[in-house]
């Protein structure tokens, strides 16, 4: 059953948006999906960021995925404040079956995904639209880069996901997630449309977490990607959100995994050796961040068999300062910056 709280979508609107001339960047209008679920603990700083765009041509599809805390409350108190938000409850169903439906709900034709507890750049969007602008018809995604944020919206790492790749990026997005998680990009509707939409799949075998790698996977087959060069994006890692869970994440990533080498047969193994790389030592992050010393040990050594030359990779070297400081009974990484709230963390402008 579904609930809507809010204003409801035309679909008159839709149809002159889908069928007009394509809008300058400042007309256009942002379809941001947001899935919740319990997420009465940081949803209202999430909902602040986007409001905070300074495209502010938006709106705001909450759609509560069966909350049992007070998520919808903080929700519908932010919605009496700004009627940009609308707010939509259904059944558990899980994240893609949520994003699913806003995507029927919504009326741009540009939709920006963004997790119930990651925090925005106030410039995210602007730039994105910018660079979309520049790009040709064939770019359908716009990702930028991304920080590590804490609990307290503290940025841990301050170089998380910084992927330069553009254009045909099918290659490189099957070797690794190349937009990092599910609030970096800007996809056009009509893609989405195109590859179905998120996999719910994954839920039903119990198996959540890649749904983002996933349909990008989709997307790239299809469409080219560009890239914004600076860091919008806060991805929140604590110990209950769901990447951080990490035996049902190495079970999402091997499903990924077998579907992708059933689409793609003739893959090289040079993509999947560096796929199984970069896996093994995402799971080794999320047990580190866990205080599962042993366990992420044993995920970045299984990563450097399948790719020694990764010892020398930068990441490799990041994992390795983290566990001496974890060993010396640091709470820092050696030789990290000072701790910056991610609403201050401001870097030099950066090649679009």
């Amino acid at each position: 059953m579904t609930t809507v709280i809010g204003s409801t979508p035309s679909k008159t609107g839709r149809a002159r948006d889908a069928a007009g001339a394509p809008s300058e960047p400042d007309s256009t209008l942002v379809s941001v999906i947001i899935p919740t679920y319990n997420a009465a603990r940081f949803v209202e700083r999430t909902l602040a960021s986007v409001l905070a765009q300074t495209h502010a041509r938006l709106e705001v599809l909450v759609v509560d995925d069966g909350s049992t805390d007070q998520t919808t409350a903080i929700v519908e108190a932010a919605a009496l404040r700004d009627p940009r938000i609308k707010l939509f409850r259904r059944d558990h169903g899980g994240v893609a079956a949520a994003r699913n439906f806003a995507l029927t709900q919504a009326e741009g034709t540009l939709i920006a995904p963004v997790d119930a507890d990651d925090l925005w750049h106030p410039a995210k969007l602007a730039q994105q639209l910018a660079a979309l602008a520049r790009s040709g018809p064939e770019t359908g995604v716009v990702y930028c880069w991304s920080v590590g944020i804490d609990e307290d919206d503290v940025v841990t790492v301050p170089n998380l996901c910084e992927s330069r790749a553009a254009g045909s990026v099918l290659a490189d997005m099957i070797e690794c997630n190349l937009p990092g998680n599910a609030s970096t990009p800007l996809i056009r509707r009509s893609c989405l449309e195109a590859v179905g939409g998120y996999d719910p799949g994954l839920m039903a075998a119990g198996a959540q977490g890649t749904e983002d790698w996933k349909l990008y996977l989709a997307l790239a087959e299809i469409c080219e990607f560009a890239v914004v060069r600076r860091h919008l994006v806060g991805y929140r890692r604590t110990r209950e959100n769901m990447s951080s869970n990490v035996a049902v994440m190495e079970r999402s990533i091997g499903l990924l995994r077998s579907w992708f080498m059933g689409k793609w047969p003739e893959l090289p193994r040079r993509h999947l050796r560096r796929h199984c790389y970069f896996a093994d030592h995402y799971l080794a992050s999320l047990a580190l961040g866990r205080d599962d010393l042993p366990q992420a040990l044993r995920y970045q050594m299984r990563a450097w068999r399948v790719r020694p030359l990764g010892l020398l990779h930068a990441s490799s070297l990041r994992f390795a300062a983290t566990v001496l400081a974890r060993f010396l009974g640091r709470t820092r990484v050696l030789g990290s910056v000072d701790p910056v709230a991610f609403c201050d963390f401001v870097e030099p402008e950066a090649a679009l």
